[in-house]
């Protein structure tokens, strides 16, 4: 027989038990606000996660590329002797294939130079600055390092090239170099113009009647502007003051930018 003491435990454990369950609370139903707040924080986090990657893409290419561009200039200036001794014992014409090496560009405001290359398309000028040919300019008929006309030289505005070019002013130097001489050339105009104005390259920007017969010896720069754009061009002409054969040694502008030198001081 089961006790009245038994019985009463036994009922207390059964209402005690149920007494420890809980219901679940009822789901809350979403709303319309609920709904639009989530989209507005997935939107905002995507947004923000684009604009970390475009943060990163932009970076690279204004820094990124500079490693690149040096290691492709290294390459240029190694071959650059060659390609020079291959225009003296075959002519002039022998390193005019696009993308060969065709001077040295001596800019000692920047304290930078360049290997230019022959050619402007986007595949010339990718890691070097590039000399307008004869079908880039007015007339068909390029000019060389130091002659009658215009060395018209085309570079992009990016940190391994151009970048700084704008800080240029009348009277900065900037030394060309071929296989025979330094030719040093003073900045005389910097303007910016649309992508229209072609003549800047021609053999005489100043006065189209030259154009057949220039009576000049300039360099004109080209590059976009502003920087990381290129709505418009920024345009350098500077003018031939001296000629100087390499047996008498490097212009004083540019004599700390020897590659001994820098190897020195790295």
């Amino acid at each position: 027989m089961v006790s009245t003491r038994e019985r009463h435990a036994h009922r207390t454990g059964r209402r005690g038990h149920a007494r420890g369950r809980r219901r679940k609370p009822p789901q809350r139903r979403h709303t319309g606000g609920d709904i639009a707040r989530g989209l507005v924080r997935t939107i905002g986090e995507l947004l923000f996660t684009a604009g970390l990657l475009m943060l990163f893409f932009a970076a690279y290419e204004v820094y990124g590329k500079q490693m690149e561009t040096d290691q492709e200039q290294q390459q240029l200036a190694d071959g650059l002797e060659e390609s020079w001794s291959e225009q003296e014992e075959q002519g002039p014409d022998a390193g005019a294939m696009p993308g060969a090496a065709n001077s040295r560009l001596y800019v000692p405001e920047l304290d930078l130079k360049w290997v230019v290359v022959n050619g402007v398309s986007q595949e010339d000028i990718r890691y070097s600055p590039g000399h307008y040919g004869d079908d880039d300019v007015s007339g068909g008929d390029a000019t060389a390092p130091g002659e009658k006309g215009n060395y018209a030289v085309a570079g992009h505005r990016n940190p391994g090239i151009f970048w700084d070019l704008d800080v240029l002013a009348n009277g900065d130097e900037l030394v060309l170099e071929d296989g025979d001489n330094f030719y040093t050339y003073e900045v005389i105009e910097e303007k910016t113009v649309t992508p229209d104005h072609v003549e800047v390259v021609d053999p005489d920007p100043f006065n189209p009647e030259n154009n057949d017969a220039p009576k000049r010896s300039l360099l004109t720069l080209t590059t976009c502007a502003p920087k990381l754009d290129n709505t418009h061009r920024l345009i350098v002409h500077a003018e031939l003051t001296d000629t100087r054969p390499k047996e008498d040694g490097m212009p004083d502008s540019i004599a700390g930018m020897a590659p001994e030198n820098q190897a020195e001081g790295e």
